[in-house]
This record gives C-alpha cells, sequence and structure tokens, in this order.
C-alpha cells in the first residue's frame, strides 16, 4: 500500500503529475476537485474556505483565529482518512506536513524556474507575462502562509520531502516513472506500525474536530493510542473544559479520555 504526497510551486505542473502518477501507478489521485466532493453536504463551506481548499486568494488572513482553527481541523479530518485508504496520491493541503512522522509515506516536491512557471500559466489562462508573473508569486507566498500558519513549517524546505523535481528539465512521464520506482522500494510501502500511527492519527483528528468546533480551546493538542486520546490545552473556565471532555469521550471510536486541559483564562490571551 502506497500513499504519495505531491507539492509544489504554481505553475510547476504539481496537478498534472499527481495525476500522471495516479494514471500510472493506479492510486486514486486526491486534488481540490476531490475534496470538494468529499465536503459537499457535510459542511456548510465560506467563499474564504472554498478558497483555501483551492490553496487560492488571501483567505487564511480573512478568517478568524477560530474559524481557521475549525476550518485546519476539518480539512486534516478528511485527508487522513484518504490517506488510512491507502494507494493514494494526496495533492497540496499540506498532507506531506501532516504526513511527515508517518514511516513509509513518500513526500514529492515539483519545481521549475519562476519564467518557465509563468509561461505556462499565461498560455493555460491566456494571461499577461507580468500578471503571470505575480500570479505564480503571490499564490506560492499564501500557501507558505497557511503552512507555516498550520503546521509551523517552512512549505519550500527540502527536508520537508524525500524527493525534489525540476519540472523546468523533466517531462510528466520521467517524473512519474521516476517517482513510482522510488515507491515501490521497500522503505515507501506501509508497514502495519504505519497503518497503525495512521488510524490513531485519524481517530485524533475527529476529537480536534468535535472540540474546535464547539469549544475556544487554545495550544490544543490531541493525541490517540488504540482508542485513548489524551488532550492538552488551555480553556476559559471548568465549564469549557467539561464541554470539551464529553465531546471528546462522545467520539465514535474513543475507549477513553485522558485530559491535561488546564482552565486559564488569562494565558488563553497569549496562545494561539
Amino acid at each position: 500500500m502506497s500513499i504519495i504526497t505531491v507539492s509544489g510551486e504554481m505553475g510547476s505542473l504539481r496537478d498534472e503529475l499527481a495525476l500522471c502518477i495516479s494514471q500510472q501507478g493506479g492510486l486514486e489521485c486526491v486534488d481540490r476537485r476531490t475534496l470538494m466532493e468529499a465536503v459537499e453536504g457535510l459542511v456548510e463551506l465560506s467563499r474564504d474556505e472554498h478558497q483555501l481548499l483551492a490553496e487560492q486568494g488571501p483567505a487564511l488572513l480573512d478568517m478568524s483565529i477560530r474559524r481557521r482553527r475549525v476550518f485546519a481541523a476539518f480539512l486534516e479530518t478528511v485527508v487522513l482518512q484518504y490517506a488510512q485508504k491507502g494507494d493514494v496520491v494526496l495533492v497540496g493541503r499540506g498532507a506531506n506536513l501532516l504526513l511527515r512522522l508517518v514511516p513509509g509515506v513518500l513526500r514529492v516536491r515539483t519545481v521549475a524556474p519562476l519564467e518557465l512557471r509563468a509561461s505556462r500559466l499565461a498560455q493555460r489562462d491566456n494571461l499577461e507575462m507580468d500578471r503571470a508573473r505575480q500570479l505564480a508569486t503571490v499564490v506560492d507566498q499564501q500557501r507558505r502562509a497557511y503552512l507555516a500558519h498550520v503546521f509551523g513549517a517552512d512549505w519550500s524546505s527540502p527536508l520537508s520531502y524525500d524527493m525534489v523535481l525540476n519540472m523546468g528539465r523533466l517531462s510528466l512521464d520521467q517524473a512519474a516513472t521516476t517517482v513510482l520506482d522510488l515507491a515501490a522500494h521497500p522503505e515507501f510501502q506501509l508497514s502495519d506500525e504505519s497503518r497503525r500511527l495512521i488510524a490513531d492519527m485519524v481517530m485524533a483528528s475527529k476529537v480536534r474536530r468535535q472540540m474546535v468546533a464547539e469549544v475556544d480551546v487554545h495550544a490544543l493538542e490531541v493525541t490517540s493510542e488504540d482508542g485513548v486520546v489524551t488532550i492538552a490545552g488551555y480553556v476559559a473556565s471548568p465549564e469549557d473544559r467539561r464541554r470539551a471532555l464529553n465531546l471528546a469521550r462522545q467520539t465514535p471510536g474513543v475507549a477513553e479520555v485522558r485530559s491535561a486541559l488546564e482552565v486559564s483564562p488569562t494565558l488563553m490571551k497569549f496562545l494561539p
């Protein structure tokens, strides 16, 4: 079973490569369209959240801190559930960072010179070159800001990936073949331990999603191991603490809840 994440600069053929990998490798491609279809009817998304799902627009800065938490928790759950199914190519949305601690996940990044990326965008969207350069630069800045906010990580750091492909020098077929050759190695096949870890992450994400939607919890940390969920963070009142723990206990699959939640209205003013 394989999980491949594909991230990349605007105009570096990220989405095209992900599709090519999925077609050649017989894997499911989880891109923007797939996520849109997955969330349709489950939650009501605002304009800003649709932009974030599409990795476009200054939506992150426009949303309230609380709404950012709710959206990030929801997106995390959806992406992790696709990862749990296995044999998938996960496109963007911080999947490489979300799954960074899971052994066997292959994390790929696409890059290309700015002029080439701008030329591709200009041709695809019928843009002037100056506008295409601006689009590539701005969208990359927005992706970097979103992932820095959610994961506290540098989107462009090569240390966040197993393979960085210069799509100014490789064809889609060459790149896809290279990725799939590496993915076939035992080091990039999911072990039973990896599957267990992902299942625990799915459970923790479901609890986190329930909590942030109903209770204002700062510096929230949720971990899960075989149905035992541990929660840490800060709330404003004992009532909020009780509500948060009850929501965790009511999440399907949770066998036990261990709490390190603290009541501290003062600390909440300074913590994210």
